[in-house]
């Protein structure tokens, strides 16, 4: 029986690196497309738990999560959690990239309380294992500040929005972090009234 023979490696990388430029370039509708076709091929390749492929899964759901298909990029963020937390463990900073992921896909479905569980978990081992005021962590608190100020906790969400504006201030002026929560932080306070 005939069968489709995929890419070797050096083409999976390459055509990865594509998928990343569409990615980038904010087409990600054939972002889509390329990943969906590259992800069995990478599976079989280098095995489903494989760092690129894992890499692969996270770039999937982000892309789904950009396209605002919020129920497939939250089974794809999770399918990545999941394997990579098998992979690498669960405090691992790639780990907690896909984790960061399935807690905003989480957010955009409409699912709160289990986004808040999720985004609250990787900021809390993200500081442990980066510190406070690293980047990662900070998009993180940013993150779930936003989530739970826009599901009704005012206070909550300011709380998390004020630390982690405070812990931001170490990031060079113009940051695009730093930015985001100042505008997230100045949007919160001013629909609540502060």
């Amino acid at each position: 029986m005939w069968r489709r023979k995929g890419p070797n490696r050096a083409g999976l990388r390459r055509q990865l690196r594509t998928a990343r430029v569409l990615f980038d370039t904010d087409d990600f509708a054939a972002a889509e497309v390329l990943l969906r076709r590259l992800l069995p091929d990478c599976e079989a390749a280098l095995g489903a738990n494989h760092e690129e492929t894992i890499g692969l899964l996270n770039l999937l759901g982000s892309t789904l999560y950009q396209q605002r298909k919020a129920v497939a990029s939250a089974r794809i963020a999770r399918e990545a959690t999941d394997r990579a937390i098998r992979a690498w463990g669960p405090d691992e900073p790639a780990t907690l990239d896909c984790a960061q992921n399935l807690g905003a896909a989480l957010a955009i479905q409409g699912d709160v309380s289990a986004s808040v569980a999720v985004l609250d978990d990787t900021w809390q081992r993200r500081a442990r294992r980066l510190g406070t005021a690293h980047e990662s962590t900070l998009t993180t608190a940013n993150t779930l500040g936003a989530t739970l100020f826009a599901a009704g906790l005012h206070s909550d969400g300011l709380t998390v929005l004020r630390h982690a504006h405070a812990q931001s201030t170490g990031l060079p002026a113009g940051h695009p972090v730093r930015e985001n929560i100042a505008d997230n932080l100045r949007i919160a306070e001013r629909n609540a009234g502060a």
